[in-house]
């Protein structure tokens, strides 16, 4: 069963196969996404923990409060936040046959989302294909695999208005032609899969990073260390983000930077062009066409009746 992989590797559980079915059970009983989800937050928490020589099955509500806090610091997004608390909750509950209310962490994560939500929802500024040449631009002048990783990961992002955790997720293999093809997504639970059109500049800088790398099968984006030193697996959600908010800053980008900034830029880019709501909607592949509409208010606004036919009269 795919949770054992991931639970046994602390070696410190002693599972009975009683307990490997009860576990197996609850594993299969979740989505495809949320299994994801729960194994890369649980891998994230273990690496921070691991810093302080703790680890997850010694876990105390005040430490998994402070990684909380530290995620927010870091600007990862409320529900991002919400998705780790839920994943330990899950581990001390199905793996360690544990009721742990964790107390202290959902309190702060209550105040996570107050204040996330008292700061509005037009708190993250979009980079518009403008801002993601400009901070490409910056990536790729030194010449490095880190360089143009970052910038074929932005691009990349910007076209095909991914989300981090869709982006961290592309393999070598799911390019097809002119295509990205993204296998899941949060809007995908069934795993349907969807072909984005990839730009020719961008497929010319995946090209570049790709030769430049040695990377021919597997993960895309993964982590390099200096000296341009590829390493193995894949960026994490948290070192992408951390990486567009550090482009962005180096290249002179003003605002509030996050890992949505990309979806919210290349939909305002969209409707600055003259695409519709519902073009929005498509592209960025949201369920309804509130979120699309919300970061394109002000676009949609220079195209309403009032810009069109009051403007127009009394010119």
């Amino acid at each position: 069963m795919q949770a054992l992989a991931t639970i046994e590797i602390t070696g410190i559980l002693q599972l009975t196969d009683e307990d490997k079915l009860r576990i197996g059970i609850a594993w299969d009983a979740l989505s495809p996404n949320s299994r994801r989800a729960y194994k890369l937050a649980w891998r994230q928490l273990d690496e921070f923990l691991s810093s302080t020589g703790e680890s997850l099955d010694n876990l105390t509500d005040s430490q998994l409060a402070a990684y909380l806090s530290t995620l927010d610091a870091k600007g990862v997004a409320p529900a991002t936040i919400s998705m780790s608390l839920a994943a330990i909750k899950w581990y001390f509950s199905n793996v360690k046959a544990v009721d742990v209310q964790f107390s202290i962490s959902t309190k702060r994560l209550r105040t996570i989302r107050r204040d996330a939500k008292g700061r509005g929802r037009g708190q993250v500024d979009g980079l518009v294909w403008s801002d993601v040449e400009r901070v490409c631009a910056f990536a790729e002048s030194d010449g490095s695999v880190a360089g143009l990783r970052d910038s074929a990961m932005i691009r990349l992002m910007s076209d095909c208005l991914l989300r981090v955790s869709e982006v961290v997720a592309v393999n070598c293999g799911h390019f097809k032609q002119n295509t990205l093809l993204v296998e899941r997504s949060k809007t995908d639970q069934e795993g349907s899969g969807v072909a984005l059109y990839v730009t020719s500049d961008t497929r010319k800088v995946i090209r570049r990073y790709r030769e430049k790398s040695g990377i021919t099968r597997g993960a895309l984006f993964r982590p390099v260390r200096r000296g341009d030193h590829i390493q193995p697996g894949r960026l994490t959600d948290v070192s992408a983000r951390r990486i567009i908010k550090q482009r962005a800053a180096n290249a002179g980008v003003d605002g509030f930077i996050s890992g949505h900034s990309l979806r919210v830029g290349s939909a305002v880019s969209l409707a600055k062009a003259g695409a519709s709501v519902v073009d929005l909607q498509v592209a960025g592949r949201w369920k309804n066409s509130q979120m699309p509409a919300h970061y394109a208010r002000a676009e949609m606004a220079e195209r309403g009746a009032i810009a069109r036919f009051k403007e127009k009269q009394n010119t």
